[in-house]
């Protein structure tokens, strides 16, 4: 854990690159997923346009362009199993599967509400098999639902209603899961269901009051499923104890907290938050104009770990952290995707445009993206 948040120390820009450039009003990105298992993996970011750009991770060029969503692209999600399967929610009330490997660039599947159920769709997950999907919708007539396909089936397979009382804003499987998930919504709760039970009421698990909308959600710990930490609208960030409830940490003034300039969290890090006793949490922070900072804390102390600058010049609003390559990618509203790495490239964002235009003309010439939890303990 040490040797890790030491690396950061040494982080700065390896590389960036726009979804699209000339613009003067650029596509912002919403959201990104990262191939994990190909030797060139692929970023999949959706683009206010309502389109998702692929683009390849060592390169940072875009491959393709995924055009199928009528409105606003609220996730993004890589399979788990076959990362050639890309699954996108949007606002237009569609759940669409895309195949990489299909011959054209048009979704395999489409899923969407049952005729009685008429809301957006603002967050999304798929199990780890790539056989379970789970969105959470907007609220619409004083009901919000998490709803379940099976991938196998074209109808819905059910849903569950009585948990939230707000827009569902996350759900996240476990990691290496189809049975645990996490949710979390507008009314402040954060829940935790084991989905191998008949009904809803059986299913819920844990219910744990973030007093605040719920803006991220995710699972970690050493195996990423000891414990949940959640981030709220307002930058309070939480972690507790995924079997009992019990809070482990709170950040209520994060800026203050953590003598921050930054303006907002983008997120945190799950990969390294709770793994130590003293449930230590990393996360990365921003200000408007694009400026990063990395930071974390425990119920003793807290620490900047790195300032990272040069690469956005407005709002960050998605992250992924790599622990095989140990780099950090951000996306934002400026249209960029950052590379972040204790090695930096000596190639600027200037020569690799210039670049790119050299080549494009090459190409044409030759042819002429501390609260009280309320539990319930397993049965």
């Amino acid at each position: 854990m040490e040797s890790l948040i030491s690396l950061f120390e040494h982080f700065k820009l390896k590389d960036k690159s726009a979804i699209q450039l000339n613009k003067e009003d650029p596509d912002y990105i919403l959201d990104f997923s990262y191939q994990e298992r190909s030797e060139d993996p692929l970023i999949a970011a959706a683009c206010s346009n309502f389109s998702i750009k692929l683009m390849s991770r060592l390169r940072l060029a875009t491959v393709c362009t995924l055009l199928g969503h009528k409105d606003t692209i609220t996730k993004v999600q890589f399979g788990k199993t076959d990362d050639n399967l890309i699954f996108s929610c949007s606002r237009d009330k569609t759940i669409r599967c895309w195949d990489i490997r299909a011959p054209s660039d048009k979704e395999t599947q489409i899923f969407s509400n049952s005729p009685g159920i008429k809301s957006d769709f603002l967050c999304l997950d798929i199990s780890q098999t790539d056989r379970l999907l789970c969105a959470g919708t907007e609220l619409d007539n004083n009901d919000s639902f998490l709803l379940f396909w099976d991938r196998r089936c074209s109808g819905l397979l059910g849903c569950y209603r009585e948990c939230h009382q707000g827009d569902v804003t996350q759900v996240s499987f476990q990691p290496g899961s189809d049975q645990y998930m996490a949710s979390g919504s507008a009314d402040g709760l954060v829940c935790t269901f084991d989905l191998n039970e008949a009904c809803e009421d059986d299913a819920l698990q844990l219910t744990c009051n973030a007093m605040s909308d719920v803006s991220r959600v995710g699972w970690c710990g050493p195996n990423r499923k000891e414990y949940i930490y959640c981030v709220t609208s307002d930058y309070n960030v939480q972690v507790w104890d995924s079997d009992e409830g019990e809070s482990c940490n709170t950040l209520t003034d994060f800026a203050i907290e953590l003598d921050i300039s930054s303006d907002y969290i983008v997120d945190c890090i799950p990969d390294m938050t709770a793994l130590d006793d003293q449930h230590t949490v990393v996360l990365i922070a921003g200000d408007h104009s694009g400026n990063l900072q990395l930071a974390s804390f425990n119920e003793t102390s807290s620490k900047i770990l790195a300032s990272l600058n040069g690469g956005h010049t407005a709002t960050v609003r998605c992250s992924h952290w790599d622990p095989k390559t140990q780099t950090l990618l951000t996306g934002g509203e400026d249209s960029l995707v950052c590379l972040w790495s204790a090695a930096a490239s000596t190639e600027t964002f200037q020569d690799k445009c210039s670049k790119s235009s050299l080549i494009g003309k090459i190409k044409e010439k030759s042819k002429a993206e501390d609260r009280k939890p309320y539990s319930k303990k397993p049965k």
